[in-house]
């Protein structure tokens, strides 16, 4: 398969481009070849490379959750530029030139409140307004709306907490950050009134190519087949990675919002994924069981 990878420098489009290069060819354009903000730079492109691909996904994404707020209400910042607009010039590009598309997306689109709670379905319905909702989260909401406009022929795919074993440079991921945070005995308390879906990205590669082999759009949900809190997967982590028992201390996600200025976040924003696992013929993997994998690469 020929794939034009957006976003391959991140978190997860780093890991697709190591996991397909032997059986794959894949375009990474820089972000000065494919500036995806630039309606123009995006045409130009497709148009000058259009037989070298047949599949694009696009990881890109400002994702910086607190840094996105600094942004709240501005549709002219950074932000609103890649989730929104970008997310909209790619899939225009797709329209036209015939290439299917799979955008990533987020669990950060739904509220996740204690009034409209998770678990979501693929199927269920986007918040009308940003009510207390992060602007991360409602620029992504805004960039499905966008791209589902633009193009017919699209997979959406919102993902949750995603982590790797394999190291990344430029951040840590959610499991690695629990470990650093140990051995520089800086780990705090985890929520344990957070319910939460996380990813193994080696998992969620997998998935995504099923996807593209079936070549069928619609929304959906990649996550662990089960849910777990911050609090659970911080202990049963460092049990498994460290050896260690009884180091994690509780903390409150309800306590931790009401503190003036903080970012809205999900605290029930479980993704169901049951319906993607039916249509794709998968059985995605617990919460425990990707633990454990992600533990057995870390120690090869």
């Amino acid at each position: 398969m020929k794939y034009l990878v957006i976003g391959a420098g991140g978190l997860i489009g780093s890991r697709f481009v190591e996991l397909s290069k032997k059986g794959d060819k894949i375009l990474s354009p820089t972000e000065k070849k494919l500036d995806i903000t630039n309606g123009t730079s995006v045409a130009k492109y497709f148009k000058q490379n259009k037989d070298k691909f047949d599949v694009v996904i696009n990881f890109a994404a400002y994702t910086n959750v607190d840094g996105a707020e600094r942004q709240r209400g501005n549709k002219k910042g950074i932000v609103w530029r890649i989730n929104v607009d970008g997310a909209k010039n790619v899939a225009e590009a797709c329209q036209k030139y015939g290439k299917f598309l799979i955008h990533i997306s987020t669990d950060f689109v739904f509220p996740g409140t204690k009034e409209k709670p998770g678990p979501y379905s693929e199927s269920a319905k986007l918040p009308e307004k940003m009510g207390g909702i992060a602007w991360y989260g409602w620029t992504k909401l805004v960039g499905e709306r966008k791209v589902k406009n633009a193009n017919k022929y699209v997979a959406i795919v919102r993902t949750a907490y995603p982590f790797r074993a394999a190291l990344y440079k430029q951040k840590l991921d959610f499991a690695r950050n629990i470990l650093s945070l140990y051995d520089d005995a800086k780990l705090y308390p985890m929520f344990a009134d957070q319910k939460m879906t996380p990813v193994f990205i080696d998992d969620l590669v997998k998935v995504l190519k099923k996807i593209v082999r079936l070549k069928k759009g619609g929304v959906y949900h990649v996550v662990t087949s089960d849910s777990t809190t911050p609090y659970e997967f911080a202990s049963y982590l460092l049990e498994k990675a460290r050896g260690v028992k009884g180091v994690v201390k509780k903390g409150s996600m309800e306590d931790f919002l009401k503190a003036p200025g903080r970012t809205p976040r999900p605290s029930l924003g479980v993704l169901d994924s049951r319906k993607t696992q039916k249509i794709l013929g998968m059985r995605f993997r617990t919460w425990k069981q990707v633990v454990n994998e992600f533990v057995r690469q870390l120690k090869e």
